[in-house]
């Protein structure tokens, strides 16, 4: 009602619908929120220590490094798949990386491509939210699926080296997979 989400398809009509920010000073204001927020809350070794685990592929590193965030900054009442997914591209927007969310590569949308246009790498990573614990490694694959089956990583041009991650979230746990 305030106009800083907007519905992405106004003929969606069900109880879930997808939501956008509607223009460039919102998207700005979220994006100065969620770097104040990390800047306040944890240090930016972390983060840094993050990407750089994610480059190797290094998924025990990952998951240790996403559980801590998620420990330092996470409400009880935020899990939600879309609060992952935001928490995860505000941490790369925050280290000035270009992300794209939600944008068509493939036969779908994945949540989130980072580009490393220097070092022509990127990192494709679907989320999931795990309704219980023991779900983790189910969830992970799952993802891990999800990217091959709907072929995320065709059409990125150019670069020699894509990481594909299945990242499953549990309350303020993280599991990370590698394809």
């Amino acid at each position: 009602m305030t106009g800083y989400l907007t519905k992405a398809d106004s003929e969606q009509e069900k109880e879930t619908v997808s939501l956008r920010i509607p223009n460039r000073e919102i998207a700005s204001i979220f994006e100065d929120t969620v770097v104040a927020f990390f800047k306040n809350t944890v240090g930016g070794t972390e983060f840094n220590d993050l990407i750089r685990v994610l480059w190797e592929g290094d998924e025990a590193g990952a998951t240790k490094l996403i559980s801590d965030l998620l420990w330092y900054t996470i409400s009880y009442n935020d899990y939600h798949e879309d609060y992952y997914h935001a928490f995860l591209t505000g941490i790369f927007v925050g280290r000035g990386f270009n992300v794209d969310s939600n944008k068509e590569k493939g036969l779908g949308r994945p949540d989130i491509l980072l580009k490393d246009k220097r070092n022509r790498r990127a990192i494709i990573i679907e989320a999931k939210k795990s309704k219980r614990e023991a779900d983790m490694d189910k969830d992970c694959d799952e993802a891990i699926n999800q990217i091959v089956t709907k072929k995320y990583a065709e059409g990125i041009y150019g670069y020699t080296q894509i990481f594909c991650y299945g990242i499953s979230f549990f309350q303020k746990q993280a599991k990370v997979k590698k394809l």
